[in-house]
């Protein structure tokens, strides 16, 4: 009997991007998002675009097959990428000083906190 082949396995043999499983997903976050820090896949971000809040572990990835990854919010005909993904409240392990030097804070709904 033959082995059971993945479907994604199958598109990724013939050239075309493969869903990054949520096993990976932390590191692929930790390595590619180099405006924000990615703690846990918990960690919530505000999309600038949609306004909706995110985690890490509803964040859309692929990975082409020459290993480039792609990271895009996951609503819907939203084009966000990590640039326009902001901290939602206070971040675990970052200074409140610090943030502001980095990068605005933004609370769900819109308002800024400063």
């Amino acid at each position: 009997m033959p082995p059971m082949v993945n479907r994604q396995d199958i598109v990724y043999a013939f050239g075309m991007n493969r869903h990054v499983p949520l096993d990976r997903k932390l590191a692929v976050l930790q390595e590619h998002d180099t405006h924000r820090k990615w703690y846990s896949l918990d960690d919530e971000r505000v999309c600038i675009l949609c306004e909706r809040r995110i985690t890490g572990r509803m964040i859309d990835i692929w990975e082409t097959r020459k290993g480039v990854f792609h990271l895009h919010c996951p609503t819907p005909g939203c084009d966000s990428v990590p640039r326009d993904w902001f901290y939602h409240g206070v971040p675990r392990q970052a200074s409140v000083k610090v943030l502001r030097s980095q990068a605005p804070i933004i609370e769900f709904g819109g308002a800024a906190a400063a």
